[in-house]
């Protein structure tokens, strides 16, 4: 009878069917011969049967737990199984017997990634190997999915920087663009993952939504469809193909692809809120409003949770009402003109927002109290978040009501800076070419520099609306104030002081709006859903004009339109 050692000879020799028959009859007599099994298992493993091989090496585990080396083989061969549960535990006791060992951590954090447990992959992760491009790319993943988006960009970047050729590092690098909305970065970071060849259909899935939003509908088109084509079914990416439908303004096969994508996945937040921004886009407030409300799943609180029940339009009379301001500023100035509504039930109505609203909100009618965002909710019988009020009324778009102005300056401010800015030589425009810097978004919605400089060649006195300096904006003497608008009210009696106000889609078109004053909107080529479509007016602001770009990224006719309305 050959020994394990001459067993294992024989398949170093290629004769694999004798070193399993002398292995066999070693078993038959000793089946708890450790050193057998590992042979066999080892065998058996390099044979590709993974089945059989773990079979043995389980086998060869119980027989000699303490062996060290049968039990990280059996680790590699649960990893390679994707048996990610049984392989966690292998890798804890594995762990115990050589502490710190740096492989059997990687697998340990790529089956605790597998399994969706980011935090505890990252953390053996991280005690793994600097030097290796793979684990960074690991790295990054992980940090991906835990919404730690600056840090995951560093370590994709770090494994390109030591791997060049990694898919994986271009390809999570391109991610993490794509989450910060850095557009023209993702579909680079995509195109070195696709030069290098390998992975190309999810490659090109996660580039379609980037070249979608630098305007390369067709291109974006091509790629999620191919992606598509070998896999009809994938729910996320038939979601990208709507939102790519829908940035391309492509609005009939958009709604048509949400719904198939959501027959898949009907409780999905993010494709819901892509379908519901469709519909209320084209006006449909009866079946988007319903929809609107999936944004709580998507959207960060600005205000802490209330314990009163939810509004949904029961009797207000005698009834204290907790007004809950979400999202932007913008939607703040858009959806408080429905609180005055509530105060009319009867309701005494509190208002609870972020402090550079205070002074601001203390002109809108029906406002008893305002709390400070960063307090508690204050007791209510009834709580109801801002934008949902447009639900509870049964808001639809001929019945938004349009009380213009339902904000109003305080008079005492808007005399101090009609003295500051001192006798008018011209037409006085207020202008804002760009939202917050750090919404990358905004890219989108805001003037570049040409775009800006081509705006104020026209013949009138423009005064900044905004707080960031700009360079462009001093070429041309625009007046810029800065940390002198120190609030909303501030702003809003700065504004009262123009003779109208030109602007991107922002903050500041809504107050000037509904401070009743002129505004000249230029929208982007997808605009959000409150503008609806082809339309040069709103139902928001009787006093609002909009010019929207015909093609992607065309602020010039844009502004040639706006300029030819400013010397009307």
């Amino acid at each position: 009878m050959k020994s394990v050692v001459e067993a294992f000879g024989l398949f170093q020799q290629g004769d694999v069917a004798g070193a399993e028959a002398a292995l066999a009859e070693l078993l038959e007599r000793a089946p708890d011969d450790p050193d057998a099994l590992h042979c066999m298992a080892a065998i058996q493993h390099q044979k590709g049967d993974l089945v059989g091989a773990l079979g043995y090496f389980d086998r060869a585990h119980e027989a000699s737990p303490y062996d060290a080396e049968i039990a990280f083989n059996r680790v590699v061969v649960l990893s390679a199984l994707g048996r990610h549960d049984a392989c966690v535990e292998a890798c804890s006791g594995f762990l115990k017997l050589r502490p710190g060992d740096p492989e059997a951590l990687l697998l340990q954090g790529v089956s605790l990634a597998a399994l969706g447990q980011h935090d505890a992959a990252l953390a053996a992760l991280d005690q793994t190997y600097e030097h290796r491009a793979d684990v960074h790319a690991r790295r990054a993943a992980a940090l991906l999915q835990l919404g730690r988006t600056e840090e995951a960009l560093t370590a994709a970047a770090r494994a390109c920087g030591i791997d060049p050729r990694s898919v994986d590092a271009h390809f999570h690098r391109g991610q993490a663009f794509g989450k910060l909305e850095l557009w023209a970065e993702a579909v680079e970071a995509f195109d070195a993952a696709l030069a290098l060849g390998a992975k190309q259909l999810a490659v090109r899935a996660g580039r379609a939504p980037a070249l979608a939003n630098v305007g390369r509908f067709e291109e974006a088109l091509a790629d999620i469809d191919a992606a598509l084509a070998g896999n009809p079914h994938h729910g996320e990416n038939l979601a990208r193909r709507a939102y790519i439908l829908s940035a391309a303004n492509r609005h009939a096969e958009a709604l048509a692809a949400y719904e198939r994508a959501l027959a898949l996945n009907p409780n999905d937040f993010a494709t819901l809120y892509g379908k519901c921004d469709l519909v209320l886009s084209g006006g449909d407030f009866e079946n988007g409003l319903p929809l609107y409300e999936v944004r709580h799943r998507l959207l960060g609180a600005i205000t802490p949770d209330s314990k009163a029940p939810l509004w949904r339009g029961q009797p207000l009379e005698g009834k204290s009402i907790l007004v809950r301001g979400e999202q932007g500023f913008g939607d703040l100035f858009q959806f408080c003109r429905f609180i005055p509504d509530l105060a009319a039930r009867g309701a005494k109505v509190i208002l609870q927002e972020r402090e550079p609203t205070r002074a601001l909100m203390q002109s809108l009618d029906g406002v008893t109290q305002f709390v400070s965002a960063r307090q508690p909710a204050p007791d209510a019988d009834f709580h109801v978040p801002l934008a949902s009020l447009m639900l509870a009324l049964g808001v639809r778009v001929d019945t938004v009501p349009t009380p213009i102005p339902y904000l109003h300056a305080e008079p005492e401010r808007v005399e101090r800076w009609r003295e500051t800015l001192g006798a008018k030589q011209r037409r006085r425009v207020g202008v804002v070419w760009s939202g917050l810097t750090h919404h990358a978004i905004q890219l989108w919605r805001s003037l570049d520099g040409a775009a800006l400089a081509q705006l104020l060649q026209t013949d009138a006195d423009f005064i900044s609306l905004q707080m960031e300096e700009n360079a462009t904006a001093s070429a041309y003497n625009v007046r810029q104030f800065g940390a002198a608008i120190a609030d909303f009210a501030e702003l809003a009696a700065l504004i009262e002081n123009m003779d109208i106000v030109v602007s991107i889609d922002t903050g500041v078109a809504h107050l000037a709006g509904a401070l009743g004053k002129p505004v000249l909107v230029m929208l982007p080529f997808r605009a959000d859903w409150r503008w609806l479509r082809d339309r040069a007016d709103s139902p928001w602001y009787p006093t609002m004009r909009l010019f929207r770009q015909r093609r992607f990224g065309d602020w010039r006719s844009v502004i040639a339109d706006v300029q030819a309305a400013l010397q009307e």
